[in-house]
């Protein structure tokens, strides 16, 4: 694996993906992006595993459309993957934070598009 990781490459380590459940709740499914979760997956903070598996199943295909050298603070790439849940699907935009190279990537944000 190069690093930094580069945009056109498969998000490295992505089997080993990783959140603070914190972060999944309050932002994602929360006050951040709980409503555009709600609109288009009619989900919420009660469907957390399904959802987080939803997104553990689509990154481990998805590509890198962007990379932020966050310098001492580690990388954060930016993918799109079509996620299903249910009988919904809708491409979600996803930020995933190295801390170092040798990390697991952990989940920063995930948003839907309506």
């Amino acid at each position: 694996m190069r690093w930094p990781p580069q945009i056109g490459e498969p998000l490295p380590r992505a089997a080993e993906c990783w959140h603070g459940r914190i972060k999944l709740d309050g932002w994602v499914l929360g006050g951040g992006h709980g409503a555009e979760w709600r609109h288009v997956f009619k989900v919420d903070e009660d469907d957390r595993d399904l959802v987080w598996n939803a997104i553990k199943e689509a990154v481990q295909g998805a590509t890198i459309e962007e990379v932020r050298d966050r310098s001492d603070f580690g990388v954060v790439c930016g993918v799109q993957a079509v996620l299903v849940i249910g009988d919904r699907g809708a491409a979600v935009k996803m930020s995933w934070h190295y801390a170092a190279p040798d990390a697991a990537p952990r989940l920063v944000t995930a948003y839907p598009s309506p």
